[in-house]
């Protein structure tokens, strides 16, 4: 639910733009993908009626776009060979391995991450003054299995079109790290908004690791209506069909309906 919902807003505000809604896979870790995952989200998508305007993308498809961002910013990258046990507690990476500039085995790479200051209107939150120092330090932009991370993957893909992101609140503390890329890369920048996310009552993310239920395709139209009672909107008791409800709520969308803490997750509303 908690994805429909922010997936939901994203697909309404845009389209009363007049934008179009695409749809990207998140597919650069093979070692922790469920294969089925990939199709499951797709036909949940489907059968919610939220279909891309574009060909769906999967990031594993970019890597030459990767490996061109890389080389791009190799003066400001290092190889890194600290352990999760050694910086284990630090809120932030130290800086240890700053002036390894030249490959080592078993290494993986950071990007050296100038403190100061980003602002940009979120279309959410609103004006945002984020410092850098309290924010992810010297993050990996490449593993040490060789992996693209997923803020420099997300950054690239960001930067090649996308106008306009909307997401969880929970992705906050990684957008000035991504738009820190998108500068060193000379990417236009989009626009960001950042809604909040749906909570069990314990204040946890709804999420795989939390063991939130997956959604019933077979009861689509009734999870529109849930999202939309989240999102702060009351859909009329006769509209009840997957089309006509995203019709009502394309002409009743207001991102300013949106309540700053969503109502907090029940398995049924009723």
């Amino acid at each position: 639910m908690g994805s429909l919902i922010t997936a939901l807003a994203s697909y309404c505000d845009i389209k009363q733009a007049g934008g179009q809604w695409l749809v990207r896979i998140d597919d650069l870790d093979p070692p922790r993908q469920d294969p089925n995952a990939v199709a499951s989200i797709i036909r949940s998508l489907t059968v919610h009626g939220l279909q891309s305007d574009r060909p769906i993308e999967f990031q594993s498809n970019h890597a030459t776009h990767y490996d061109a961002a890389l080389k791009k910013l190799q003066p400001h990258l290092f190889y890194c060979r600290c352990s999760r046990r050694q910086l284990r507690g630090l809120g932030r990476y130290p800086g240890t391995c700053r002036n390894q500039k030249t490959f080592v085995e078993n290494s993986a790479v950071r990007i050296n991450m100038q403190d100061g200051e980003q602002s940009f209107d979120d279309g959410f939150l609103g004006p945002l003054n984020i410092d850098l120092a309290t924010q992810l330090g010297d993050f990996i932009v490449r593993r040490r299995d060789g992996l693209i991370a997923y803020n420099l993957a997300t950054a690239v893909d960001d930067g090649r079109g996308i106008t306009h992101v909307l997401r969880g609140q929970d992705l906050l503390p990684v957008t000035a790290p991504q738009r820190y890329l998108m500068t060193l890369l000379n990417l236009p920048l989009p626009e960001y908004a950042h809604i909040p996310c749906l909570e069990f009552e314990d204040g946890s993310k709804l999420s795989k690791q939390t063991h939130a239920p997956a959604l019933k395709d077979e009861t689509a139209a009734q999870n529109l209506v849930d999202a939309l009672w989240y999102l702060g909107f009351s859909v009329p008791e006769d509209t009840k069909s997957v089309p006509l409800i995203l019709n009502w709520a394309l002409e009743h969308f207001n991102p300013a309906a949106i309540p700053k803490r969503l109502p907090k997750y029940r398995s049924s509303r009723v």
